[in-house]
Order: C-alpha cells, then structure tokens, then sequence
C-alpha cells in the first residue's frame, strides 16, 4: 500500500512538475509570437500575458491586445484573447474572443460585436507546429464603422483544411444577413426583402507559406481556385465559380463566371436604391435582357468577371479597381 502511495505521489509530483514547464514554454512562445510580430514591422501592445488551469489545462489570457500594421493599415483591437489546450495535446487549442473588439481597415475602423466567437484550432505535432484545420463559429454578429455605415449576421462558420504543400481549403457560410439601413431603407417597395438569408464559399487557396503557429504571419495569397460560391436573397439567387491569381502588385487577376437568377429582380432593386443612374436604365436593362436571351433563359443572367491589368469589369460594366488578392512583390 505504501509504494501505491509512493508511485502516486511521484506521478502526481512528476505530472506537476510537467504543467508548470509546460505553462512557461507557452507564456514565453505567446511573448515570442508577438516579439515576431513587432520585428516584422508590426505595432504591438499588451498588458500582460496569464497562465492558468492547473493542473489538466493550458489557458493563455493576453490582457488588452492591440496590433496594428502601418503598412497596410490594418489592426486588431480586443479586452482580451484567450487560448486554451488540455496539457496532455498542446497542439489542440480552443480560442474564445470577447463580445466587442475593433478592426482597423485603410481608412475606417469596424467595431465588432457579437454573442458567440469561438475557433477550435488543430495544428499538426511537429516542428514549427504547422496548421492541420480551423474550424471557428460566431453568432450575434454586428458589424459598426466610423465610415458611417452598419451590418448585422445572424452566424457564420469558417473552415480552413491544409492540403499539400501550402495550399489550403477554404469554406465560408453567413446566414440572415441585414445589409446597411440605408440599403434596406431604398429596398422598400421591391421584392427584395432586407435581409440576406445565405452566403456561401467554397475554394482552394494557394498561400506564399504555410501557417505555422510558432511562427505566426498574415497569410499571403498567391492563387484562389473559387469552386463555388452562392448567394441566396429573396427571389434572387446567384452562384459564382472561377480562379483568380495574385499580380506582381498583389491585385486580384483572372475570370469568375457570375450566374444570376431572376436577375431583373435584382436589377430593379438596384435602380431603387440609386445604384444605377437614371439616364442609364433603359440601355443597361436592354443589354442585359439581350445578353439573358442568348444563354437561352431569359431569367437566367451569366456574365464573366474579370480582373486584369488591376481593373475589374463585370461583363460589358466597368466596376473600378481590381480588389488586392496577396501582397505585391519587391521591384
């Protein structure tokens, strides 16, 4: 009985022993990531990195984290970030972000807020500790910018799978998405009812390295294989599939087909809320019914997408600038 004592107590001492050298190398790899961070330009302030959830549990509290990249003026502003893992898988890890946080965008911050905001993050064993899959849900979200305008969803799920080499899966889903007051306000009196029930994504991307945790980095995008996306609102519905590749300047480049359903429900919707200038109507609608016809299914609208040269164009219509795909290479 006695030795059973003995061997407890050694294996309670020997196991203890484990978390605090465990908590320890995670406080310094947590301190390390955002050292990184700061070396590659980046602007990182904090209040203190915690441990704690002896003795089965690793769980990582970073006080008031605020990042922020000057050269592309984005950022992350939060209360808090926490991780958590059992002790016994530390590359199994549980993050929950708090209600509100703010993200920097070139020219406008967005107050986040939301009732849920979880990712459950799978990272393979082995050197650098390399992404395997994330899976993150949010629910309640509201979406406010000082650039004037607001948006609500219901959920959204993301699902991000490693392949080989650096290429990843992606795969995202919004449901009951309530565009900007202003756009539900002009939407008044069409068929189109103020909120969006689904959005959906699936593709292939093809990233400049692969994520590792222990030597964290934005991801850079070099190649998006869209195999499907879809759009659900009302009576209206649309899918896009095609592959875009990032230029020497990082702007989008390539073709993605565009399907509409029930396009004149949507283009009467669009003249409603003052998207397309009134002298231009009748010529656009009689493009477009023209361009429906010869597909065969006057309901039925397909019209490329294309980026070239960092311009975007939808079919005959100029939309502006090609949007920014991955990161632009050296001269």
């Amino acid at each position: 009985m006695r030795v059973l004592i003995w061997i407890v107590l050694a294996a309670g001492l020997l196991y203890g022993g484990y978390w605090f050298v465990g908590a320890r190398a995670a406080e310094r790899g947590a301190e390390a990531a955002l050292a990184q961070m700061q070396a590659r330009g980046w602007q990182v302030q904090q209040k203190g990195v915690s441990i704690a959830g002896f003795p089965s549990r690793f769980d990582l509290t970073v006080t008031e984290p605020d990042l922020f990249d000057p050269v592309r003026g984005i950022g992350w502003q939060a209360p808090f970030a926490q991780v958590y893992s059992l002790s016994y898988s530390p590359w199994k890890l549980i993050a929950a972000l708090p209600e509100d946080q703010v993200l920097t965008l070139p020219g406008q911050k967005v107050t986040i807020g939301s009732t849920r905001m979880r990712a459950s993050l799978f990272m393979k064993p082995s050197g650098d500790l390399p992404l395997d899959r994330l899976d993150a849900v949010t629910e309640g979200i509201s979406l406010r910018s000082d650039a004037g305008w607001a948006m609500a969803l219901g959920s959204a799920n993301l699902s991000v799978i490693a392949g080989e080499g650096d290429q990843v899966q992606l795969a995202l889903r919004g449901l009951e998405i309530v565009p900007d007051q202003a756009v539900t306000s002009a939407l008044t009196g069409t068929d189109l009812p103020g909120q969006i029930a689904r959005v959906d994504l699936l593709a292939d991307v093809q990233l400049a390295a692969p994520i590792l945790l222990r030597n964290p980095a934005p991801p850079v995008v070099r190649k998006v294989n869209l195999t499907e996306a879809n759009l659900v609102w009302g009576p209206v519905s649309a899918k896009a599939a095609g592959e875009l590749v990032a230029d020497p300047q990082g702007q989008a480049e390539g073709l993605i087909t565009v399907t509409v359903d029930n396009w004149q429900t949507g283009l009467a919707a669009a003249e409603a809320a003052g998207l397309v200038p009134e002298r231009f109507r009748v010529a656009l609608r009689s493009m477009l019914s023209s361009l429906a016809d010869q597909g065969g299914d006057a309901n039925r609208l397909s019209l490329p997408l294309a980026m070239q040269s960092g311009r975007m164009m939808l079919g005959p219509l100029p939309l502006g600038p090609a949007p920014m795909l991955g990161q632009g290479q050296p001269g």
